[in-house]
């Protein structure tokens, strides 16, 4: 991530990331081979972002690019960031760990699995941000991240449900065996409002 911020402060969407990482990475470990978009052979888990495959090793790698609204322009290319969804997001964060647990125990050569998360949102990193019915989800800067977690059946801010509780695909909780210390970093600063983009990477190891 420190290399690939030299040559790229920004992407446009989460794919950009995905290749411009895929690319840095062969670039120094060119003897490694790399692919895109893995198909994971059990039933609903979809398809693992990145795999690098060194000395017969697999290094699965999932990727989240959240973004806060901003529109900047690198040289003649223009960058127009649009809003997340943020108690979808958190919870999609931590369903990467999930994933890669899963990974660990199912994928054949795992090494060492790594979830690369991208910001330009303060929210994700700030300790006092409210999240209100989704704080388990909530992966501040120092935060240890472990066991269940789950949505609050209500909001406290509306003293009803929270309407993520509709979608089927959020109603299970997240289940994390291992514990998960997240530090973020610095990215790049754009020096303009929302131009701070920080990183964190959570890793997860064999065994």
């Amino acid at each position: 991530m420190e290399s690939l911020s030299q040559k790229r402060s920004i992407f446009h969407l989460e794919s950009d990331f995905q290749f411009a990482l895929a690319w840095e990475i062969k670039c120094l470990y060119p003897e490694c081979d790399i692919r895109l978009e893995v198909p994971f052979n059990l039933d609903k888990k979809g398809r693992i972002d990145i795999i690098v495959w060194f000395n017969n090793d697999a290094y699965p790698i999932e990727l989240k690019y959240l973004k806060k609204p901003l529109n900047y322009k690198v040289g003649k290319e223009q960058f127009v960031l649009a809003e997340g969804v943020h108690d979808l997001d958190m919870y999609d964060c931590m369903g990467d760990i999930e994933r890669m647990e899963l990974f660990c125990n199912q994928l054949d050569g795992f090494h060492t699995g790594y979830v690369v998360w991208l910001t330009n949102d303060p929210a994700y990193w700030e300790k006092d941000y409210d999240a209100s019915y989704y704080k388990p989800f909530h992966a501040p800067d120092g935060s240890i991240k472990t066991g269940e977690m789950f949505y609050s059946p209500v909001n406290p801010k509306t003293n009803k449900p929270p309407q993520v509780l509709q979608a089927k695909n959020y109603q299970n909780p997240i289940i994390l065996s291992g514990s998960y210390q997240i530090k973020w970093n610095d990215y790049s600063d754009l020096g303009v409002p929302k131009g701070l983009l920080r990183y964190s990477i959570v890793s997860v190891d064999k065994g």
